[in-house]
């Protein structure tokens, strides 16, 4: 009988454990509070914004994105601006397309020079920096933000404040080289939030559906903006 009473003890504990961490993540994905937990457990990084009625695109440009072409030229016909976060050697190599990006009137930022090294806040700091002198150059814009990617998020966010830049997550990595144009754009409509922050990387499959993708989340009554207009001072 002992052992029993101890079972359902045990039992009712998982269920209250189970339903605490569903609570929370209903807080986390549908309120500020949820805003604020973020912020404390990202250390800095900005992972959603804070404006009603509108979501941020971000895309991370790191290698050589042939869909690149297609994605600016759907955003130019869609008259919406997001945030492109490109490497420095990214630039170097594609000065034209940076450019473009520039003129077209979307926010650029960087992931690095090197966005595959990863080490100590110093080697972090004079990688981001060199990305920025070499962005900063080819665009002809102010670098205000930083996108980590897979590197250590503190020591990120700590090398970025050394430069002045905030370090920028996302709320959701919509893993544009996973899923189909149809799954990206179904994906992206079931976490539209307030403040929400998608991923988007520079592939086939996300050239084909932003189009659609872009025209869901108008239709949800989203207005689409970059990074730098999300609301990020929650981070």
């Amino acid at each position: 009988m002992e052992r029993k009473r101890t079972g359902e003890a045990l039992m009712n504990g998982v269920n209250i454990w189970i339903l605490a961490v569903i609570v929370l993540l209903y807080v986390v994905t549908g309120t500020g509070i949820g805003d604020d937990a973020i912020a404390a457990f990202s250390r800095g990084a900005v992972y959603r914004g804070g404006r009603a009625g509108a979501v941020a695109l971000e895309c991370a440009v790191t290698w050589d994105a042939r869909a690149m072409d297609d994605i600016l030229d759907t955003l130019e016909e869609k008259d919406v601006d997001i945030t492109f976060f490109v490497s420095g050697r990214w630039a170097n190599a594609h000065a034209k397309t940076l450019e473009r990006m520039a003129a077209d009137g979307h926010e650029i930022g960087t992931c690095g020079y090197e966005p595959t090294l990863d080490g100590g806040v110093s080697l972090l700091t004079r990688d981001i920096g060199a990305s920025v002198g070499v962005i900063e150059r080819i665009a002809g814009t102010e670098i205000r933000y930083y996108h980590a990617g897979l590197r250590d998020v503190d020591r990120s966010v700590r090398a970025a404040e050394r430069l002045g830049l905030t370090t920028v997550a996302s709320t959701y990595d919509l893993l544009t080289a996973r899923y189909t144009a149809a799954e990206i754009v179904q994906n992206a409509s079931d976490q539209a939030f307030d403040g929400t922050i998608y991923l988007l990387q520079p592939t086939a499959q996300a050239a084909e559906a932003l189009p659609r993708l872009i025209d869901a989340l108008l239709m949800l009554g989203y207005e689409i903006v970059p990074v730098g207009e999300i609301g990020t001072e929650s981070g």
